[in-house]
């Protein structure tokens, strides 16, 4: 379970990026790690990235020189990438406050310690 629920948020977090700009893989996984404040890395960001391109949800788009003035290959999202992402984006606000709300309807935050 925990894999697949990896799998699916870390898809996630990447459209959100490329939804944002598009992006180089160093760039990707440097954001994720910097944005997360060091909680979340991609080990394997082309499998999930190649993944999402054979699904149509985002796409190679001509190498182009980065910032650091290296050429890079950069990813985009699709249209269809955009409307999955805001679809996927509503159930896990949707899943996450449900929880939320059980897990605090148990556990109090005063509480803070579950010895």
């Amino acid at each position: 379970m925990e894999e697949n629920l990896k799998k699916a948020l870390l898809e996630l977090l990447v459209l959100a990026l490329l939804y944002e700009r598009d992006n180089h893989v160093p760039e990707l996984t440097a954001a994720i790690a910097e944005r997360s404040g060091g909680t979340i890395s991609i080990v394997f960001p082309y499998a999930i990235l190649y993944r999402m391109i054979d699904q149509g949800y985002i796409q190679e788009l001509p190498k182009r020189r980065a910032p650091d003035g290296r050429r890079r290959q950069y990813f985009g999202i699709t249209e269809a990438g955009r409307t999955y992402f805001r679809e996927i984006l509503g159930i896990y606000r949707n899943f996450t406050g449900g929880v939320d709300r059980l897990i605090n309807g148990i556990f109090p935050s005063e509480e803070g310690d579950f010895q």
